[in-house]
């Protein structure tokens, strides 16, 4: 059918509202301070959504067999695209990190290009090839030759966190193909060395990870952000405080949660909405899910099937990552 799945369309129309009550309600003093517009940061986060909405509009009316036929040039050229924020002028840095491209009222994460195609190139490539996967030479090798150019771009940014959700992406697509379970597990060898490595390199990664396991090691340094997010969620309860009554985000009486618009924002549902408020959002990402998958199943070819399971996957895997991350259950 051509017809859209009302349930995925009003779930997603139901988490863009609740996206905007809480991006209104953690930047109106932040926003206020920083630029002198209590409404800027969230007038610049509608824009961003008014964008997102013409392109997913846009791709809904695109065949499935012409997004196939141009997803190697679409991977191409997202890869490409993360040398984007090096460039002097064009790309903008924060915190350590150069991820994003100045495009003048909002900034574009070149990375989200890149979750998107990997997972219609990698859709396309092993629908292709379902006959051949038991082979290395078919599944696990083109599939790595594709990631690795890919992460070592967005190590280099540095985003571990999508350069993980790509290898993820990557194993999860693989599979749901069909490719051997044997073969992944040893292609999971290598890709655990890796992240050793990664964070023997990076000091602050090994700290990140030491206070996962116990926050008192660092409490007023690596450890603080994460103290902060139990105590924002934790003070919510099982009702919340209220909408808009948050005391932990910036500006506001104790302002201690960093990040609470952007990483952290789980953290002031479960304070203003409570464990029931932030328990509605799971459920809705959970529709979504469901009905991702259900439209995997019932989608009549392959490419189609692989393609609404990795784009499902995509966006729970983030989901997960981040609620993991913020309620201390992923480091």
């Amino acid at each position: 059918s051509d017809r859209s799945d009302p349930w995925i369309v009003g779930t997603v129309c139901l988490l863009v509202l609740v996206g905007f009550v809480f991006v209104l309600d953690t930047t109106y003093f932040l926003s206020q301070n920083r630029h002198g517009d209590a409404y800027r940061m969230v007038t610049t986060h509608g824009v961003s959504v008014a964008l997102g909405g013409l392109i997913m509009w846009g791709l809904s009316r695109l065949r499935t067999d012409r997004l196939e036929a141009i997803s190697g040039r679409l991977l191409l050229l997202a890869t490409a695209s993360l040398l984007l924020p090096w460039l002097p002028g064009l790309g903008v840095c924060a915190n350590g990190a150069c991820r994003w491209v100045s495009l003048g009222p909002v900034n574009f994460q070149p990375a989200e290009l890149v979750k998107i195609t990997f997972v219609i190139y990698l859709a396309s490539a092993l629908a292709r090839k379902s006959e051949k996967l038991a082979d290395p030479r078919y599944g696990v090798f083109p599939t790595v030759a594709v990631m690795v150019p890919a992460g070592l771009f967005l190590l280099l940014q540095p985003d571990f966190g999508t350069a993980a959700l790509v290898a993820v992406l990557g194993v999860a697509l693989m599979f749901l193909a069909g490719v051997p379970v044997r073969q992944l597990f040893l292609l999971g060898l290598p890709l655990v060395a890796g992240l050793v490595v990664l964070i023997k390199e990076a000091p602050y990664r090994a700290k990140r990870l030491l206070c996962f396991m116990d926050t008192s090691l660092d409490p007023s340094g690596a450890c603080y952000q994460l103290i902060q997010s139990y105590r924002a969620f934790g003070s919510g309860q099982l009702t919340g405080i209220g909408v808009g009554s948050s005391r932990m985000k910036a500006g506001m009486k104790d302002g201690l949660l960093p990040e609470a618009h952007t990483d952290f924002v789980f953290s002031v549902i479960g304070e203003e909405a409570g464990v029931f408020g932030a328990a509605l959002v799971l459920l809705a990402f959970c529709v979504l899910a469901y009905r991702g998958f259900r439209v995997a199943h019932r989608h009549p070819d392959s490419f189609g099937q692989m393609l609404a399971a990795g784009i499902t996957l995509a966006l729970i895997s983030q989901v997960l990552l981040n609620i993991g991350v913020v309620l201390g259950l992923l480091p």
